[in-house]
């Protein structure tokens, strides 16, 4: 059998709810940290892994599911005796992998939660001067300036077609 672990990313949701002011996705910066600390996740958990053949510990994956509300981690590994792999000594009734994946996901959470939270926040800080600034009528000044900034956000048909 497979082992297959989800994790809820519930401060990270609870962190966009009570900044934000409601549910929504992680933006792709966000997305990009809980990627970079979820692969050092997973290599805590092969650098720790028993290798005989080292098939079972090349097969440790995660997939992300970010849904607007619920933020899942799965760790797996899809190995049909990797549920059994132990330290010598151990037994298959006592499995590594119960013990392992949480304790490595305990190692990089507290980190994690923090640094996505630091993005969270820039990205809340950007979204209200972004409000901020479609209150105030643009000039043709402020539209070029806009331009030079970030080149990907500024709309050149606006006024032509209506918005």
């Amino acid at each position: 059998m497979s082992v297959e672990v989800n994790i809820r990313l519930r401060s990270i949701e609870q962190h966009i709810r009570r900044v934000h002011g409601a549910d929504r996705k992680p933006t792709p910066n966000e997305r990009f940290i809980i990627r970079s600390y979820v692969a050092d996740v997973l290599e805590y958990i092969q650098s720790r892994w028993p290798v005989d053949t080292g098939t079972s510990r090349d097969r440790w994956m995660y997939r992300l599911s970010f849904n607007v509300g619920e933020l899942f981690v799965r760790i797996e590994n899809p190995m049909y005796y990797a549920e059994y792999v132990h330290y010598a000594g151990g037994t298959p009734e006592d499995p590594l992998w119960s013990r392992l994946v949480p304790e490595a996901f305990q190692a990089y959470a507290a980190a994690m939660n923090q640094a996505v939270a630091r993005e969270i926040d820039k990205t809340e800080r950007a979204l209200i001067a972004k409000q901020r600034r479609a209150q105030q009528p643009l000039t043709t000044a402020d539209t070029l300036m806009d331009l030079i900034r970030n080149p990907d956000q500024v709309d050149f048909f606006e006024g032509l077609f209506n918005g």
